[in-house]
């Protein structure tokens, strides 16, 4: 099965450049729409006002910091939670070995050998922080860590902790997934308004070829280097 084709922007200059040119050539379409639709019958209304409805949508698209931004506060809360979730379980080892000492099956059974492969990591984290609360919890090991002054508030906290790494990093994940999403959205959105820009743009070639100024406000540089000087000959456009 052939994979869908990867979204790619129509041309090289940024956003909110493109945007300010479309701007100002759709408002000199409109004030120059007759002239267009006596040789492109095409361009006719109701293609104006949705050259301007394209453009409204595309300038109401959040631009990709603001994604970025909301994936990098959730980056800074899950660091702080991980951080928070190894000082804990670090605690209920001190208290684990306070209350048994010497007994190294009480702390495998804690996860204890598993620590270093999952202390930076968000997924095997609370998998450990899981696995360490259920046995803290039980009646005889929940006495022997409070005999030592553990908090059962500490021991709860092993749990709320895993819990709250899930799902902050499930939030996460959907941000990047949502930002791809939207990034293609806008991207097509762009796109689109580029599309009726270009092609009134190749239409002017023709209906201003004797009309030195029009003729040159309409021409169009897609913002790549190697189209500083944009095709003289006029084509007409397509529909």
């Amino acid at each position: 099965m052939k994979h869908p084709e990867k979204v790619l922007r129509d041309f090289n200059k940024p956003d909110e450049e493109m945007l300010q040119q479309s701007t100002v050539q759709q408002a000199l379409f409109v004030e120059n729409k007759k002239k267009f639709t006596e040789r492109f019958p095409q361009l006719n209304d109701p293609f104006a006002d949705e050259w301007n409805a394209a453009i409204v949508a595309a300038r109401n698209m959040l631009p990709d910091y603001a994604s970025l931004a909301n994936q990098t506060t959730q980056t800074t809360g899950i660091e702080a939670l991980m951080e928070q979730a190894r000082m804990s379980y670090q605690t209920l080892m001190l208290y684990t070995q306070l209350a048994f000492p010497g007994d190294t099956a009480v702390l495998q059974l804690m996860g204890q050998s598993q620590y270093n492969t999952s202390r930076n990591s968000q997924t095997k984290l609370p998998t450990l922080l899981h696995t360490a609360y259920m046995q803290a919890s039980k009646p005889d090991c929940l006495a022997a860590l409070r005999a030592k002054g553990m908090q059962e508030t500490d021991i709860d906290a092993l749990e709320s902790l895993a819990q709250s790494i899930v799902n902050l990093n499930f939030l996460q994940e959907k941000s990047k997934t949502d930002r791809s999403i939207d990034t293609n959205q806008r991207i097509k959105a762009m796109n689109a308004v580029w599309n009726k820009m270009a092609l009134v743009c190749q239409g002017a070639k023709l209906v201003f070829q004797h009309d030195a100024t029009l003729y040159a406000q309409f021409l169009l540089d897609d913002g790549s280097s190697a189209n500083t000087t944009p095709d003289d000959t006029p084509t007409p456009p397509a529909k």
